[in-house]
């Protein structure tokens, strides 16, 4: 399999991600568990036997939510309950809510009152991190989480499954580290993967199963760094890569096009701080830990947070900062679903954060029904254009 076949493969299993999904339930007869937030411990539902999925909602017009729910809702919980409602999901056996924004958490309400899958449960994880209590804490909740789904299933998770799957999904997230990697350091006549397609790497890996996806990037990650090792006569090895350089920052890009429109306009993504893509990856499992639960909170813990969790030792500021300095950034794009207000709470302050080293930025919102691409567009070729200008 090349390169090309290998991102074709990743693409359709992007724009259809319940087609795909379904297709594995059928082929491997496992249970497949959707889930919102990648605070999600996937290792537990993988060591049961399951499938983890996340709903990332449609780009398509609201049929049933809107009646369950207030007007100011962001899109994802209007578009995935929506999903629900019509009968898209009806090939999952249970949702996952754990702890994250208050929407989601009330959406986890309607869900089981609404849906009546099989399965449901809540994982209220700690909002304040960096406590002993709020680690035992959530170990008591992933034991729980852990138990729930053994009683379900009828199954035994054991150790040796976690450590099993923890071994999986590190390799998932050493696999995703690396095509950043190669995308952030390669030269402008190397552009060897779009932006939109790293994205969709990082979605492909929420949609189907881990032992899937590890040997598509397997495949796609060999073909790269062969291309990225090329002596191409074309390249000046001395002449430095003018492109502006630009990270995105906020919830999850349901639009990968979006960041398309940078390198369209002569830009290029260096990096993100998303949840679907650094965030998701961005920390492993510690495999030496022969508490594999113990060893799957402290991942959480440790992670870099999003804007629904609290943790005095980790300033998004500071971690965004660091990206864009890492990257050798020249400006950041604030992309927010609308209605989103962690983010939207964060989002002054991260702000001034990056006016501290005087990198510009931009905000995008977006809603998923609705998204208005063409002035998405119109904006962020003025933005990449004013990078270059200021260069």
């Amino acid at each position: 399999m090349g390169r090309e076949e290998a991102l074709k493969k990743i693409r359709d299993i992007v724009n259809d991600p319940v087609g795909s999904v379904k297709k594995f339930k059928d082929n491997e007869k496992k249970p497949v568990f959707s889930y919102f937030c990648t605070y999600t411990p996937e290792e537990i539902i993988h060591a049961a036997g399951g499938i983890p999925f996340r709903i990332m909602g449609e780009t398509k017009s609201v049929e049933r939510a809107d009646s369950h729910l207030q007007s100011y809702s962001c899109s994802l919980v209007r578009t995935g309950l929506d999903m629900a409602l019509l009968g898209r999901l009806d090939f999952i056996e249970g949702t996952v809510f754990p702890h994250t924004c208050d929407s989601i958490q009330r959406l986890s309400d309607i869900w089981k009152a609404n849906a009546k899958y099989p399965y449901h449960t809540d994982i209220v994880l700690p909002v304040k991190l960096n406590t002993k209590s709020a680690r035992n804490y959530l170990i008591e909740e992933l034991e729980a989480f852990k138990e729930s789904l053994e009683k379900h299933l009828s199954v035994k998770i054991t150790d040796e499954k976690l450590q099993e799957s923890i071994k999986l999904y590190n390799k998932m997230r050493e696999n995703l580290a690396r095509l950043y990697k190669i995308k952030r350091d390669a030269q402008k006549s190397q552009q060897l993967i779009l932006a939109s397609d790293v994205n969709n790497c990082v979605k492909a890996a929420m949609y189907i199963p881990v032992e899937e996806h590890n040997k598509l990037m397997d495949e796609l990650l060999d073909n790269l760094d062969e291309g990225s090792n090329i002596d191409d006569n074309n390249i000046d090895k001395n002449k430095s890569d003018d492109r502006p350089r630009v990270i995105f920052s906020g919830t999850l890009c349901v639009f990968p096009e979006i960041l398309d429109y940078v390198e369209e306009a002569g830009g290029v993504v260096v990096g993100d701080d998303m949840c679907t893509g650094y965030r998701y990856f961005a920390t492993k499992v510690d495999e030496s830990n022969n508490n594999p639960i113990d060893a799957i909170s402290d991942r959480i813990i440790k992670r870099p947070i999003c804007a629904a969790k609290h943790n005095p030792d980790f300033d998004r500021g500071s971690f965004l900062k660091g990206l864009s300095k890492d990257a050798n950034a020249d400006g950041v794009v604030f992309l927010l679903l609308k209605f989103c207000d962690p983010h939207s709470f964060d989002y002054p302050y991260l702000v001034e954060s990056l006016k501290e080293i005087e990198i510009p930025s931009i905000l995008i919102e977006a809603e998923m029904d609705n998204p208005a691409l063409g002035q998405v567009q119109t904006r962020i070729e003025a933005f990449v254009e004013m990078i270059r200008e200021n260069k």
